[in-house]
């Protein structure tokens, strides 16, 4: 960051991206030296061969390219790890230096070509086979490195960019009319390459209306994004790896506070003395809770044969495969009468899997009225199913499985709900309310409903209830419809698991508390991902690579670790470098996007977090994570947590385990226990585990904590610990396990003792014990 200026036009690669293509050829082109230097200096060649006397000259000459080539790219190396992210100063030159490269590069052409006309001549006729692999070795060779110098030109060839550099030159002189108008340009030509991007992307659909649509919005809203961002690629990876360093700095910060109410973070969210858990004692709150697990089961039938097959690689294919009848034998009966399949493929591999997905999970009671593999943008796939066991109807809606709902997805502007009898300022994601609105009138046109509730009037399906139910882009459409069907059955449910986060406007959230509930499992990135929310995401990033001082390929290169060393420099480092230093672009930073409506997760939501448990030697047994649910609120889910987690935790069959997982843990009988002690364990999270009971400290006054909660105490030289805590706990053994009665009984606890040093009052006090 910025982009590198060659030819008076901005690239979309920064002149501190070079250190690894440099390296690649200039080993490349090394080992070519070595070769060659070896082959004319080593081998003896007979002088009455024309052939050969013309490979020793053109060999020579090579070996001078090749030098000149390790020299500039030595250059380039050396130039490219200088500076930092903002700070390029030390970086310019670099420009004159590919100047030079670019120079060579046009002598190894023609050699390349002289190479061809030497191999077209002599390859037939010449006796020394020597010569014939050499020149046809450095003839493959050049023509490798010209074309992916060419590939590498077109990838990082930004349309905008002369416009881009005008631009900056002309807000240097202060010419607003230009300045407005050059502006303008820019705008209007990064919508045109994002919208050109797209289609390449999706060039194998056929281009609806609809989808032309979308490419015209999702282009305005990236280039909205990176309006007046003079970032490349690989600075939004830095950024992401710098941003993840802040918050588990900030979250040390926090608990290394005497004097505030957090105890611990888990999955990144605080956990308070306030925090609301799910009473799984109470037998209201676990039949709920239950229900919560059973109906993912549909929401992950959804995804059709993709997801049987992901989970289920061996014996899935085995058990479609008996099931399916293709094109080929199309005699052989498939589904059961009654069942309506819309474009599925020619095996009908989605509807099987659907079938067999309840099979498997022995939900024999399960029937299947109407299966829509449909799928383009704004109507997403979906299926109808009457569930006899729980007598009701279910609607289950797909997630995000194609390029045509990744841009459902990404058409995220505010929508009004069209809610018969309600002319408020209900607001919802626009691609998800017109996804919405699709399935409700393909219900009403194939009187889908009418079917199923009139599936078997012997068995009463006339009085089921109906459920709707979703993952990530399902979740955010079954929140939608339910709000659309809700009028006609007004005793409607609604799961919505791993939703988006910029779905609803603040009074259609609170409304839709009544009969949605949302699931979100540990650091999910879909859940905390709005318009609103990218403009604080945007901010963030810029400002940590503002902050950071660090060559970017040291950034980079500490992410792989497992335990990156914090490239971010204290407060009073950056104020001094601040004033000291004058970055490149320092009003880059400063621009805002344009406001957006903020939208929330619909419903109440349960979160499944865990703790993280201290990593063990390769030759120890890791320790399983505890998980357990809590009550989040919708308007927590306002900032991106950075985590290799945050994309796994989103997977369907992820969350599925997730909410199993609770329910292990608490079957186990695991006691809860949390201190308020300050303890440091690791540089992210306050890691807990359910082995240790604290004796004679009083109950806390506010609401229970959960089962499988409990503080892992470290040793004094953790490994990875960054911060030494000032209250470390010592000396603490639990006087003896718990019987199963004691687990089971929530009125009955066991107390011990605690010695610290250091610990402020405030962090001892009031440790819970919740058995379960």
């Amino acid at each position: 960051m910025p982009g590198i200026v060659v030819f008076r036009r901005r690239w979309s690669v920064g002149s501190d991206d070079l250190v690894l293509p440099a390296i690649f050829l200039f080993l490349l082109h090394t080992t070519w030296f070595v070769i060659l230097s070896v082959v004319l200096f080593g081998l003896v060649y007979n002088p009455h061969e024309a052939c050969s006397l013309n490979l020793v000259d053109h060999g020579r000459g090579y070996l001078g390219i090749l030098l000149s080539c390790m020299i500039a790219e030595m250059a380039i190396i050396w130039l490219s790890m200088r500076g930092g992210i903002l700070y390029t100063e030390p970086r310019d030159s670099m420009q004159y230096v590919l100047y030079v490269r670019l120079a060579i590069l046009v002598i190894e052409f023609i050699y390349a070509i002289v190479g061809i006309v030497w191999l077209t001549q002599y390859y037939t006729s010449c006796n020394d086979l020597t010569a014939k692999n050499v020149t046809l070795g450095m003839v493959v060779c050049n023509w490798v490195v010209i074309l992916s110098v060419c590939i590498t030109v077109l990838c990082v060839f930004d349309p905008t960019g002369r416009t881009f550099v005008k631009l900056r030159a002309t807000k240097r002189r202060q010419r607003n009319l230009r300045t407005y108008n050059l502006r303008h340009r820019l705008e209007e030509g990064q919508a045109t390459s994002w919208s050109r991007r797209l289609k390449v992307f999706l060039c194998c659909t056929r281009t609806k209306d609809s989808q032309s649509d979308a490419y015209s919005e999702i282009a305005y809203l990236f280039a909205e994004f990176f309006r007046d961002l003079d970032i490349v690629p690989s600075d939004i990876i830095a950024g992401l790896v710098l941003l993840r360093q802040r918050q588990r700095a900030k979250r040390n910060a926090v608990l290394d506070e005497a004097n505030n109410d957090i105890l611990a973070f888990l999955s990144g969210m605080p956990v308070t003395r306030n925090t609301k858990y799910l009473d799984l004692k109470n037998s209201q709150e676990m039949l709920r809770y239950k229900e919560v697990c059973y109906y993912m089961l549909f929401a992950l039938a959804a995804y059709g044969w993709p997801m049987y097959l992901m989970r289920k690689p061996a014996c899935g294919l085995c058990q479609l495969a008996r099931s399916c009848s293709c094109c080929l034998c199309p005699a052989r009966p498939r589904f059961a009468p009654g069942v309506t399949i819309e474009e599925d493929n020619c095996c009908g591999c989605n509807a099987i899997a659907i079938r067999r997905h309840f099979l498997d999970e022995n939900m024999t009671a399960v029937d299947i009225v109407y299966t829509s593999c449909h799928d383009a943008v704004y109507e997403t796939p979906f299926y109808v199913a009457v569930d006899h066991d729980k007598k009701k109807v279910v609607i289950s809606i797909r997630g995000t499985l194609s390029p045509k709902d990744a841009l459902t997805d990404l058409t995220g502007d505010a929508e009004r709900l069209p809610v018969e009898g309600h002319h408020g300022t209900w607001l919802g994601h626009k691609g998800m309310v017109l996804s919405a609105e699709y399935i409700k009138k393909k219900l009403e046109q194939e009187m889908v409903l009418s079917q199923a509730f009139g599936r078997d009037l012997g068995r009463g399906t006339k009085h089921y209830g109906l459920i709707v139910v979703g993952h990530s882009l399902g979740a955010g459409t079954a929140a939608i419809l339910s709000f659309l069907l809700r009028p006609q059955y007004p005793t409607l449910k609604c799961f919505a698991y791993s939703p988006p986060g910029g779905l609803l406007s603040e009074d259609a959230m609170e409304y839709s508390k009544g009969f949605v509930t949302a699931v979100v499992l540990g650091k999910d990135l879909v859940p905390r991902i709005g318009l609103s929310q990218l403009e604080g995401f945007r901010r963030q990033l810029l400002d940590v690579l503002q902050r950071s001082t660090k060559p970017k390929w040291r950034i980079i290169v500490g992410a792989t670790k497992c335990i990156p060393k914090s490239e971010l420099p204290e407060e009073a480092e950056v104020t001094t470098l601040a004033s000291t230093r004058l970055w490149t672009h320092p009003s880059d930073l400063t621009i805002a996007l344009s406001a957006s409506t903020p939208l929330y997760p619909p419903g109440r939501i349960i979160h499944v977090v865990h703790n993280h448990p201290a990593e063990q030697c390769c030759c120890c047994e890791q320790e399983e994570p505890t998980y357990f649910a809590i009550w989040g609120d919708n308007k927590a889910f306002n900032e991106v947590i950075i985590s290799p987690a945050m994309l796994h935790e989103h997977l369907p069959y992820v969350v599925m385990e997730g909410l199993n997982k609770v329910l292990e843990n608490y079957n186990k009988g695991k006691t809860a226990l949390l201190s308020a002690a300050k303890v440091m364990v690791s540089p992210t999270e306050v890691d807990l585990t359910p082995e240790l009971i604290f004796q004679q400290q009083p109950l806390p006054t506010g609401p229970p904590l959960p089962a499988g909660l409990a503080l892992d105490l470290p040793p004094a030289d953790r490994r990875n610990s960054s911060v030494r805590s000032s209250g470390e706990l010592t000396d603490l053994t639990p006087t003896g396990p718990l019987s199963s009665q004691e687990c089971l009984a929530p009125d009955k606890t066991r107390t011990a003792t605690p010695t610290s040093r250091g610990a402020s009052p405030a962090k001892q006090e009031d440790l819970a014990i919740s058995a379960h």
